[in-house]
């Protein structure tokens, strides 16, 4: 099931500096103008910096949630900054739990005979660990081959052969929320906000000398 969100930038920084800038009112209500459409487009950008920093997850599966996806990107989520102001940006975001295939999951294929193997994943960067999936009986996570080519991996329900259950981790709006990440975000945010702010006024300042 798809897990969604809000995250409401504060922008402090920001607010701290447009209130300091001078100019006429008209350049500066430009500035600002500008400012939220460069937002939109380079936040994505440092919201996959802010995820992979923590999470073992490609940077490119992440821009393939947000507006710098490529075409034919495979989709593990949404992510959209959205708001017309400074103190309306927010990020909405929305994804389903991933398997473990997206977090350098070994090994990648079933091991040929009755050789004993453990799934093991990267969920949190630089830590390797063994699945154990979330079975009362401690059944042990196997692997499967499935008509798309890939292979999940898979742990009974019960003693018996069936039923079974692909194991999923988290999502990127897991991700996000993650409270080291989140704050990452908002420091992020609140200096792209800021640089580009002050571009934007001197770019301005510049075509009218």
């Amino acid at each position: 099931m798809a897990k969604s969100g809000i995250l409401k930038t504060s922008a402090k920084n920001f607010q701290d500096v447009a209130a300091n800038l001078r100019g006429t009112k008209e350049d500066i209500t430009k500035a600002i103008k500008s400012t939220i459409s460069d937002c939109k487009t380079r936040a994505p950008a440092q919201i996959t910096k802010a995820v992979t920093s923590v999470y073992g997850i490609k940077s490119s599966e992440v821009t393939a949630a947000g507006k710098s996806a490529k075409k034919g990107a495979k989709t593990v989520g949404k992510i959209k900054v959205a708001g017309t102001t400074v103190d309306t940006i927010q990020l909405v975001y929305e994804g389903r739990r991933l398997t473990p295939i997206h977090f350098s999951m070994t090994p990648r294929t079933r091991p040929l005979g009755k050789k004993k193997y453990t799934v093991k994943a990267t969920i949190f960067k630089g830590n390797k660990k063994e699945i154990h999936g979330k079975s009362e009986y401690g059944t042990p996570v196997f692997l499967a081959p499935q008509k798309q080519g890939v292979v999940l991996p898979f742990q009974r329900k019960t003693k018996k052969r069936m039923p079974i259950e692909a194991i999923h981790t988290t999502s990127i709006p897991q991700m996000i929320e993650n409270e080291k990440v989140s704050e990452d975000i908002q420091g992020r945010i609140d200096d792209l906000l800021v640089k580009r702010l002050q571009h934007n006024v001197d770019r301005i300042a510049d075509k009218r000398r």
